[in-house]
């Protein structure tokens, strides 16, 4: 947790700006509040930063946001940043009518619940800040405070107490792309399969899967959104970090044993999906193994490939 200037606490959590990222932006805020002791902000702060993360993972263009968390004291300061190029949306949708309620609004809704809200454009992006009071009052629906400032400095991630950020170092940029994209292409064919029409898997295990994708979908996204960068630059490895709540790990050796029964089925099933290659249970192995020992014993992060020779295989 990070202190800034005037004495206040500040949490800082990198995403990638995609709309299955949402859900970790809203946990994050919600274990921030929760660990302040700041109970009575976290409805409110959790519907507006839905609105902000998902404005910025939808109109920005980036491919990365920022959620932060700033303790005012009995307030707090909730901004979503990101680095993207695009012109942004109007930021205050017209009034609704006296028969809504106040969600689906988008950032109306941020208008009404924050004490007051703005947007800062930046050279390379912008930022989308809410003071919350938490005091109950619901504002009327007015426009943002729009200011102008300079190119923003990344910052490492400061986390509530309970998440922690993993390492993935010297990660192979295309195996693990492959193992991913293998992962959503069996998720979507066992979720088709219909298990009543002769000899298939059960379609409960691609229900299984998905369920166990869905939680931590954000770090892996993150995760995702890294190699993906490195393989548009031509790289051969690159160091990944995974941001989660340590409580998520011990979903990684479920999945892991799911997508070896998956593997186990493909071949007398005829699954359009192949069974994974020796080199993609190897690495899908070093991932699990590699979050479940850093989030639950704070272990050494470990490169892959010395990973492998540690175990006795090949190069």
């Amino acid at each position: 947790m990070k202190s800034v200037p005037d004495g206040g606490r500040e949490l800082r959590l990198r995403l990638a700006a995609e709309t299955v990222s949402v859900p970790g932006a809203r946990r994050f805020v919600t274990d921030g509040l929760a660990e302040w002791g700041h109970g009575h902000l976290v409805d409110d702060a959790a519907l507006c930063v839905t609105e902000m993360a998902a404005n910025a993972a939808l109109h920005s263009g980036s491919p990365y946001m920022q959620v932060r968390l700033r303790d005012l004291e009995p307030g707090v300061r909730l901004s979503v940043e990101d680095d993207g190029a695009l012109v942004p949306l109007p930021a205050v949708a017209p009034p609704p009518v006296a028969s809504q309620g106040t969600t689906g609004r988008g950032l109306a809704i941020v208008s009404v619940l924050a004490k007051s809200w703005g947007i800062e454009e930046r050279v390379d992006g912008r930022r989308i800040w809410a003071e919350l009071a938490g005091d109950g009052v619901e504002h009327d629906l007015r426009p943002p405070t729009v200011a102008y400032g300079d190119q923003a400095m990344p910052e490492p991630a400061a986390l509530p107490a309970d998440w922690v950020t993993v390492q993935l170092p010297a990660c192979p940029v295309q195996l693990g792309l492959q193992i991913d994209q293998r992962l959503d292409d069996l998720v979507r064919e066992l979720q088709l399969i219909d298990s009543e029409d002769g000899p298939t898997p059960p379609r409960e295990l691609g229900e299984l899967i998905e369920r166990l994708v869905t939680r931590p979908a954000f770090a892996r996204h993150l995760g995702r959104r890294t190699a993906l960068d490195a393989a548009a630059a031509g790289l051969e490895y690159v160091d990944i970090e995974m941001t989660l709540p340590r409580e998520m790990a011990p979903l990684l050796p479920e999945l892991l044993a799911a997508d070896n029964l998956a593997d186990e089925i493909s071949e007398t099933h005829q699954l359009l999906t192949l069974r994974s290659t020796p080199e993609m249970v190897s690495l899908r192995t070093w991932f699990t193994e590699s979050i479940v020992g850093q989030a639950e014993s704070d272990a050494d992060p470990v490169p892959y490939e010395e990973w492998v020779r540690a175990r006795g295989g090949p190069r």
